[in-house]
């Protein structure tokens, strides 16, 4: 059993941030002296840690030391065989999840007010949606999640699908 009392990224960017190296890569303020303007923006500590894949920092692409360390910190504390640290924003992830678990030809069981990045997954990769419609708050005029029973139905009448992609945008 790891220890989740652990944050192996946040401990490399510590300990890297000691070896006082000037990056000459991207991103391009330089740690916060190439930027002032954004240094005053997000604070001197957010763009010290901003700093691209180096060795002692490990690969994204091909996770080894500290990134695999969090993954299996994160699989262990999901109760999932792996997790994957992703980079992009929730689009990128969430068009990997949809492509790697559908596809070309087969079903996904999906809210019908999902985000836009779900469909471009669909489209991509070819999947059929199956829609289930989200209740709504008719006093706010919002939509809200899927019931359990609504899913439960799609199911149930499409027993051949291969995900079910719950979210909840609102």
């Amino acid at each position: 059993m790891l220890s989740q009392e652990r944050a192996p990224v946040y401990e490399a960017l510590q300990k890297f941030e000691k070896m006082r190296v000037v990056p000459f890569d991207v991103p391009g303020h330089k740690r916060g002296r190439g930027n002032p303007e954004l240094t005053s923006l997000l604070g001197e500590q957010c763009v010290r840690m901003d700093v691209n894949s180096m060795k002692p920092l490990d690969n994204l692409c091909h996770p080894v030391s500290v990134i695999r360390e969090a993954e299996e910190l994160a699989a262990e504390a999901f109760g999932s065989a792996y997790a994957f640290l992703m980079v992009g924003g929730t689009t990128s992830a969430v068009q990997a999840m949809v492509l790697s678990a559908v596809r070309k030809g087969e079903k996904i069981i999906l809210p019908r007010n999902v985000h836009r990045s779900v469909m471009g997954a669909m489209v991509l990769g070819g999947s059929i949606p199956v829609y289930v419609d989200p209740a709504s708050d008719e006093r706010l005029g919002i939509p809200l999640g899927i019931r359990t029973e609504d899913v439960r139905r799609a199911i149930e009448e499409n027993p051949d699908a291969k995900a079910v992609l719950v979210n909840n945008p609102t």
